[in-house]
């Protein structure tokens, strides 16, 4: 998924009326941006006003003179950009062309205005159900970063019962709930708990039904080699948890589903695996 970051021309009114927590975030959401090369401009008028500079170099609130320093300095690194470039790319936030754009604002003028972590992910999440199938299959890596999936899981989109269209916001639905329970599912194992278990806590916490997979004889489809880099010996993981889609309360049996591997430190860093969204295997 192509992305780009724009800081809000009025960034300087943000910036004025945030609290120290606001501003942590915001930088924290700077860091993740440059950390992961995501394309990010600012405009250069917005750069000409003397209230930005006045507050970043202002020392009324010691609390805050690091926040500032730090957010200078980035200030300084991103990409300027002339007005009538900028404001075309403003122009195209929330519209589904080849760039999503996002813009860096703490005003929430829609899904699309961001100054956290979380509400970035949200937003690209947002860009990702409006999505044609290929393009959704190609852009799931970048939209959710504790889980890792499989190679061919476009094929295995194409197996949905369902049209894409039908179900396509339930699939980023279950993956956000999937995704976030990352460090939940770690704990749990750790504590040795069967994946029964697993999968009670997890439909208890989320609401999606979630299972083992009942029947053995297709459990070879769900295997996946990876590489423990703990042991540094290839090792087989079974991505036999899954979550049933509700979309229509269709027959059980082609009930579509999401199938994965909960993590496991050592692989693909702990990473949720999955390995199949589409019909019932």
């Amino acid at each position: 998924m192509e992305k780009l970051v724009l800081w809000r021309k009025e960034i300087e009114e943000d910036f004025a009326g945030a609290s120290e927590k606001q501003l942590d975030d915001f930088l924290d959401l700077i860091r993740y941006i440059r950390q992961n090369d995501i394309r990010s401009g600012i405009c250069k008028s917005t750069l000409d006003k003397s209230e930005l500079w006045e507050w970043l170099y202002s020392k009324d609130q010691i609390e805050l003179n690091d926040i500032k320093r730090e957010l200078s300095r980035y200030i300084e690194k991103t990409t300027f950009m002339d007005e009538e470039e900028f404001d075309k790319f403003f122009g195209q936030i929330g519209r589904l062309y080849a760039v999503k754009v996002l813009a860096l604002s703490f005003k929430k003028e829609n899904i699309y205005h961001i100054s956290t972590i979380a509400e970035y992910y949200a937003g690209i999440r947002d860009y990702l159900v409006t999505e044609k199938k290929d393009e959704f299959c190609n852009d799931l890596q970048d939209c959710f970063p504790s889980i890792y999936f499989a190679k061919g899981i476009g094929t295995t989109v194409n197996t949905l019962n369902q049209r894409f269209e039908e179900i396509q916001r339930e699939i980023v639905d279950h993956l956000v709930q999937i995704n976030d329970y990352h460090a939940k599912f770690l704990e749990l194992l750790e504590k040795h708990k069967s994946y029964q278990e697993i999968a009670r806590e997890f439909s208890m916490d989320t609401g999606i039904e979630c299972s083992p997979q009942a029947g053995r004889a297709k459990i070879q489809a769900l295997k996946e080699l990876c590489l423990n880099e703990i042991s540094g010996q290839d090792e087989i993981v079974v991505c036999e948890l899954h979550t049933k889609f509700k979309t229509f309360n269709i027959d059980r049996e082609r009930q579509d589903r999401i199938y994965f591997f909960p993590g496991k430190k050592g692989i693909l860093g702990g990473k949720i695996i999955v390995k199949h969204i589409g019909t019932h295997l």
